[in-house]
């Protein structure tokens, strides 16, 4: 036990007196909000996403806005990041866990109960309903490294206890925000007398991508080095030693094809060939990725939706750096189509952290016309396409006609260069809109969220 209390102190050192929150430049994430409310609901917080996309600082966040703002008393928190074997003993043993809290807290108070890293713990979804059942004054904060066990675990055994929250990497608008050009913009000024600069941080992050260590690193030397670090990493500690998964040869070729292949309609068949790896592993490493928030798969859309389940999706990265470092493509954005795939990812990538991803889409016709993404909610749609390469062109592909008759869409969006136009057109509007302008998109999509 005497071990156990020497590794739980170095953990939580704003339990000692003198202790200050370290004061460092840092990302402010959207998510935060949505954290900080839910420390005052009983349900259990629940936080998940991929390996260093900052889950650990906005716990510690949390940690320093309940001690430093709301008064909480400092040993009214305990944070377990589990990681630690020996704190995996303590908290998977519900009488000795139930005495160290009571034991090391303040009777009669909350206890702010924190489990970083939780998916180490066996079957930690019974684990937490079994305490949170015991109707004991505790608010859980659960944080996990990727969702494939937290969500097998937790998804079923804590219906109607807990609250999900999905952390990304750094969208682009958080990361402008961190680079000094946050708040609301004009973007007719903008195009006007910033553009370049805009452009220029664009390229930046679809180069790099959104990992908070990345987006901090102070060189373009040390941002290729940790994304490539961040990778290795994540091959060695969650898909070799977590996930069990074997043939890590196989595993590299399959991301490396996907890849080069980013965007594309994911055949598996095709996928298995050319990388020499059976259907069965594809199919299973292909779900391991997505699970863990490297990629993620965009179905096509259908009148008969029911159609979409077993119709060819397009795959695409969730965070351009990782594709690129896979790929070692930092060097490519200025080759013609090349920059218009890296566009058409990063608009994904962005679209997802702000939409739900089950109201986004893809559309393609038997003859292989194409609309790269439909945001799709209840009756309305709204179709985006990425024409990078577009330049002072009122350009809309013909499929939009014909699609927005059958689906009445009033509304299209045009991903351009360097284009910023507005147009009504006889069935509907079109807005034309630059790559960086991308954070404002929810706003033309019309969802209400930021």
């Amino acid at each position: 036990m005497g071990n156990i209390k020497n590794t739980f102190d170095l953990q939580n050192p704003w339990r000692f007196p003198g202790y200050k929150f370290p004061e460092e430049a840092s990302i402010s994430r959207n998510i935060y909000d949505s954290l900080l409310q839910d420390l005052s609901a009983k349900e259990v917080t629940i936080l998940v996403g991929a390996r260093q996309v900052g889950k650990t600082f906005l716990i510690k966040k949390l940690v320093e806005e309940l001690i430093s703002k709301k008064g909480i008393d400092p040993k009214q928190v305990f944070y377990f990041n589990l990681d630690a074997f020996n704190l995996i003993d303590l908290v998977s043993q519900d009488r000795e866990f139930i005495d160290f809290i009571s034991y090391y807290g303040l009777s009669g108070k909350t206890s702010f109960v924190i489990f970083d890293e939780a998916q180490r713990i066996p079957e930690v979804g019974l684990l937490i309903k079994q305490y949170y059942d015991l109707g004991l004054d505790l608010k859980f904060i659960v944080s996990g490294s990727f969702f494939l066990q937290i969500k097998s675990q937790v998804k079923e055994t804590l219906t109607g206890r807990k609250r999900l929250h999905e952390l990304y990497p750094v969208s682009f608008g958080e990361f402008l925000h961190f680079k000094g050009l946050g708040g609301a913009r004009d973007l007719s000024m903008v195009m006007k007398f910033e553009a370049s600069q805009y452009q220029k941080l664009l390229k930046e992050f679809i180069l790099f991508g959104g990992y908070p260590g990345v987006v901090k690193a102070d060189s373009r030397e040390n941002k290729e080095l940790l994304l490539k670090e961040l990778y290795r990493s994540y091959v060695e500690k969650d898909i070799s030693n977590f996930l069990k998964i074997e043939d890590i040869a196989g595993f590299n070729r399959l991301v490396q094809f996907l890849a080069a292949q980013s965007g594309g309609l994911l055949k598996i068949n095709e996928v298995s060939k050319n990388i020499r790896v059976s259907r069965h592993f594809v199919e299973k490493y292909l779900h391991a990725l997505n699970e863990t928030y490297v990629t993620a798969c965009l179905r096509p859309y259908f009148v008969n939706l029911g159609k979409a389940i077993i119709k060819t999706p397009k795959l695409y990265f969730l965070d351009t750096g990782i594709r690129n470092a896979v790929f070692n493509t930092f060097d490519a954005f200025d080759r013609g189509a090349e920059a218009g795939l890296m566009v058409e990812n990063f608009v994904f990538s962005e679209l997802i952290k702000t939409v739900d991803p089950k109201q986004l889409w893809f559309y393609r016709t038997s003859t292989g016309s194409e609309i790269d993404f439909l945001y799709v909610q209840k009756n309305r749609v709204v179709p985006v396409e990425v024409k990078y390469r577009i330049t002072r062109q009122k350009v809309v592909p013909k499929i939009f006609n014909t699609f927005a008759k059958g689906a009445g869409v009033n509304k299209v969006v045009v991903i351009t260069k360097d284009y910023l136009y507005d147009e009504e057109r006889e069935n509907f509007r079109v807005i034309f809109r630059p790559a960086w302008s991308v954070c404002d998109l929810w706003m033309e999509l019309g969802t209400g969220t930021k």
